[in-house]
Order: C-alpha cells, then structure tokens, then sequence
C-alpha cells in the first residue's frame, strides 16, 4: 500500500538546497524531524501544546537543534518568519490519537497559504495532505489552489481506487 505521507517526503526530496522549511501542523513531529534533516532552518506550527511538547521531545530524542517551535496558528506565519521559504508541509486534520475535535479549519489553512505562497521563494514547493473526515476542508483547500494562477504548477496525487485514501496537493512556484 502507498504510504501518502512518505510521498509527500519524496516529492520534497526532489528540491535540492533547502534553506527554510516550514511545518504548518506538526502534530507528532513526524514531518518536522524529517524538514529538520534536510533543511537549514525549520519553523513548526501547531495550536495545541501537546503537538509542541510531543514534537519538541522527538528532535531531543534526535538531537535536532535547527528547529523553532510555534505555538500559534499557522495563518499567522507571517508574524514568525520574516525569511522566504523553499519548503511548506501542511498534514491538515487532528493530532493522531489526540482530541478529533481539535482540528485544522479550512478558514485558517486558506488564510495560510495565503501567506505561504507570498513568502515562497522561486521553485518554492508546498505539500498539502488531506484526509477524508474533513470534507468541508478539501473542497475549500481544492477549489482555492485549483484556481491558482499559472504562476503555480498544482498537482492532485491521489489513490484512485481508495476514496478513503488521504491525498496530496502539491505547488510548485514557477
């Protein structure tokens, strides 16, 4: 079976040279360890203080220093990083085995990529994973970034015969 989530790292792989790297939902750190050993700088967001102590005790654990912790919504990116970003992973839904009623909102993921896609560097990369339980999300994130500019490559990837599967957003800023 094919693992979204390790997809979404091969694509980010295939960028060479990352400077800053953005966790716009760190939830259990899994993406913000993997950011951290290819990337010069890291910034994570999460609301929820367990994302950031679960998270913060895995780069411990493996002895990561480049990363800096946020505990705010990722919608006000702009008020932590003042630098241009090369990579921004979003894995939307809730914590894995947290409280499922605390969850990203399409309003405030929109407002982020907002943010996001002005402060993406030239052949800046954003990976969205999406999940199946947040219906009112993937259409609000799908219908945004299929009406980007063609000034961004969007690319769905998804598990056709699994419509259960998460699936994949991917921009490329040309």
């Amino acid at each position: 079976m094919i693992k979204i989530t390790e997809l979404a790292h091969k694509l980010i792989l295939e960028k060479k040279d990352i400077s800053i790297a953005v966790d716009m939902t760190v939830g259990r750190g899994m993406d913000t360890l993997f950011l951290a050993k290819n990337a010069n700088k890291v910034y994570g967001f999460d609301i929820q203080q367990q994302a950031i102590e679960i998270t913060q005790k895995l780069l411990d654990d493996n002895q990561i220093n480049n990363v800096e912790l946020i505990k705010d919504n990722h919608e006000n990116i702009k008020e932590y990083v003042t630098e241009k970003v090369d990579v921004a992973i979003y894995n939307l839904g809730y914590l894995p085995q947290g409280d499922k009623d605390i969850k990203t909102e399409s309003s405030s993921t929109i407002n982020s990529l907002k943010s996001v896609l002005e402060i993406l560097n030239f052949d800046g990369l954003i990976i969205i994973v999406l999940y199946s339980h947040n219906l009112e999300e993937i259409t609000e994130v799908f219908n945004y970034t299929a009406n980007l500019s063609s000034d961004y490559d969007v690319l769905e990837i998804k598990v056709l015969n699994r419509t259960t599967s998460p699936f994949i957003i991917s921009i490329k800023k040309r």
